[in-house]
């Protein structure tokens, strides 16, 4: 839903844990025991580009908590700082296996569980850690230039997608903001997880500027952050630059033919990625593009062909993969003439 209230800068993360931790097991002659190995893939964010983010520690998993329950009322409960652990002498039958990562300031931010039927042959599991449930909160603050708008009459609206598996679904939420000279503060509170914002800035039905961000939200945490709107033209002949930055877990680059443009003529963005996850291939990207903080209907693919129009004005894309988002950053494309 799009809401009269107004935003910052966003994106998203990908952690998996590598290390391994192993306690050495006798050797089971029991007939109605085994082993478990456990091994913890989290979602948890390892790199912040340019998206509103709480700090590296903040998203990444410190401690693991894991409980179990199974045959003959059985139960276990130990703690790992590492992504893999083994479990001497379990009932083999069914268990029920939680886990939960935990960061440095010990908030829970990821979660996961399931049921597993254990026996010497199978007795290796697999727990995915996705964003545990809950609510944090956002604080960003926004700047214009204010000889540029009316006080009187500044608006803003913003528009926040929910990253859910692979699609960005509008999530309805009221904010809470308060306008100054050149300012805007904006706070609510969302469930967590990865969001786009999109935001615009308006002087009574005027659109003056916009932007999309990545905004990542974790428990019982606030995430702040800030952002500035670009507004009106500044240079003097028909030109093209780009400010692009790449993070984790989706690297790559945009170009654009033909790197210098006349009025009228088409311009071709193309995003090529340089590095992708484990296990992923290329085919496996989806992606969504922005226009002034505006989602471009109908653009999926790395390609997008427009027709620029005079003026300053700004392009943002997303790329993700089964629901991990990898923001390329923001592309800032200036066009003007004489």
């Amino acid at each position: 839903m799009r809401k009269r209230k107004f935003y910052t800068k966003s994106f998203i993360f990908l952690l998996i844990v590598t290390t391994f931790f192993t306690t050495s097991c006798k050797d089971q002659s029991e007939t109605g025991l085994v082993d478990l190995s456990l091994k913890f893939n989290s979602k948890a964010k390892t790199n912040v580009s340019r998206d509103i983010s709480p700090s590296n520690d903040e998203l990444t998993v410190f401690r693991f908590e894991v409980n179990g329950s199974g045959p003959n009322s059985k139960t276990f409960n130990i703690e790992t700082s590492e992504s893999s652990t083994q479990l001497c002498d379990l009932e083999k039958g069914k268990w029920d296996i939680s886990v939960t990562g935990y960061n440095v300031n010990d908030e829970a931010i990821v979660e996961g569980n399931g049921t597993y039927y254990l026996f010497n042959s199978q007795s290796n599991v697999n727990i995915s850690l996705d964003y545990i449930v809950g609510n944090g909160d956002v604080d960003i603050d926004l700047y214009w230039n204010e000889n540029q708008v009316d006080p009187e009459r500044v608006s803003i609206i913003t528009t926040y997608y929910k990253l859910d598996n692979n699609t960005f679904s509008e999530y309805t939420i009221e904010d809470d903001f308060i306008y100054e000279d050149g300012h805007a503060n904006v706070s609510t509170t969302l469930p967590c997880g990865n969001y786009v914002l999109a935001s615009k800035l308006f002087s009574g039905t005027t659109e003056l500027s916009g932007f999309a961000e990545e905004l990542r939200v974790i428990s019982n945490h606030t995430t702040s952050g800030s952002n500035t709107y670009i507004i009106g033209d500044t240079t003097l002949d028909y030109g093209i630059s780009f400010t692009c930055n790449t993070h984790l877990p989706i690297k790559g680059v945009i170009t654009s033919l033909p790197e210098t443009i006349i009025q009228g003529q088409t311009m071709t963005l193309t995003y090529t990625p340089t590095e992708i996850p484990d296990g992923y291939s290329e085919s496996d990207i989806r992606y969504s593009w922005y226009y002034e903080g505006s989602l471009i209907s109908g653009e999926s693919t790395n390609i997008l062909s427009i027709l620029p129009v005079e003026g300053q004005h700004r392009y943002d894309m997303f790329a993700y993969i089964d629901g991990i988002s990898g923001t390329l950053g923001s592309t800032k494309i200036i066009i003007t003439c004489d």
